[in-house]
């Protein structure tokens, strides 16, 4: 009899990442030790064909071995449903690097929790494929759990309306699919929680209303919204309650700014950070208010210490920002990881999550 392939896969994947694993464990001089540093080429050769779609694909080919082989490579302290009492929702933007959101699942994913996955409509394939697959596994697993992907996903293009066209499907589906979870969070298929699980959920406890970042215009900006509304901004990624949520797909000025916004330049950045001000009254006084303060999403703009490569300006991640990403006590996820600028820093800081 021939041999299952995608065993054999999983078998030689399995043996290649725990002899990584120990050999990263191995004492070192500490008078010549350097923390991160730098991986030989053969290495990133070949995590990056570990987080591959097709190594995706293969592992995900038969769900039992794949639970079997993640058990061992990604191994949790413990199970994190044991103490969710304040369950999230994710809806999540992926066009690519499907490694990427492989490892966001195996370091956070709760069956308590609710997973709603937007695969931009022109992504590869592959990706579709691979995201498919492994969705089709977290349901075999956790029958009871919400988790699925978006069946008449949208085209999206950066700077776009349909970056915030595709974030709102997800959350209409999220807040019908489920009613048991939270806080709604929308992170980008590159990014990964920048701190374990339970304590993102503990840091979220402390805003029940969510975090919405909104901040002042300058006055001379030529082109209003309708209905006397005051143009803000903010960042893209917010943590939202469900009365904030059906507020901001519901309200009458909302679909009136939406439809505004779709001629406009990145309206992601615009959206939150103005509804939110009408949510409570028109209030303006932005420091006396819970609801905005935090911080869900670090990214590093300009940034010159950048160890990984700037691209559109943004700090893509590389092995040597680790250290300085784990100091940041504030955010609770991070963007940009890049497999394409280093496909082991992902994988470090995966292992990080689970074993800090």
């Amino acid at each position: 009899m021939m041999p299952n392939l995608s065993h054999i896969f999983t078998l030689f994947a399995f043996l290649f990442l725990t002899s990584w694993m120990l050999l990263r464990q191995i004492p070192q001089n500490a008078s010549n030790h350097k923390p991160y540093e730098p991986i030989s080429e053969s290495s990133v050769y070949s995590e990056l064909a570990f987080l591959s779609d097709d190594a995706v694909i293969q592992r995900t080919s038969d769900c039992a071995s794949y639970f079997e082989f993640m058990k061992g490579a990604f191994p949790r302290k413990s199970r994190l449903s044991d103490n969710n009492t304040f369950p999230l929702a994710f809806a999540i933007s992926a066009h690519f690097q499907v490694g990427i959101l492989e490892l966001f699942l195996a370091t956070s994913f709760d069956p308590l929790d609710s997973y709603c996955i937007h695969v931009d409509a022109k992504a590869d394939e592959k990706v579709t494929k691979a995201v498919d697959q492994m969705v089709k596994c977290y349901e075999w697993k956790h029958p009871k759990a919400t988790i699925f992907t978006v069946d008449d996903p949208i085209s999206v293009f950066w700077g776009h309306f349909s970056v915030l066209e595709a974030d709102l499907k997800c959350m209409q589906l999220l807040r019908t699919r489920n009613a048991h979870w939270n806080l709604l969070i929308n992170p980008a298929g590159t990014e990964l929680p920048l701190k374990p699980m339970p304590e993102i959920r503990k840091h979220l406890e402390k805003f029940p209303n969510g975090i919405v970042d909104s901040f002042p215009l300058p006055e001379d900006i030529k082109k209003l919204p309708p209905g006397n509304i005051v143009l803000r901004k903010g960042s893209k990624n917010v943590a939202l309650s469900r009365e904030v949520l059906d507020f901001f797909l519901d309200d009458p000025f909302s679909q009136i700014f939406l439809e505004w916004l779709q001629d406009t330049a990145v309206p992601d950045e615009h959206f939150y950070s103005t509804i939110i001000t009408l949510f409570n009254n028109g209030t303006r006084d932005l420091d006396n208010v819970s609801l905005y303060k935090g911080c869900v999403r670090l990214s590093w703009w300009f940034d010159h210490n950048c160890k990984g490569k700037n691209v559109r300006e943004i700090c893509n991640f590389g092995l040597e920002d680790l250290p300085r990403l784990h100091q940041n006590e504030y955010c609770l996820f991070a963007n940009k990881f890049n497999l394409d600028v280093d496909p082991i820093a992902p994988m470090e800081h995966a292992l990080y999550l689970l074993n800090v």
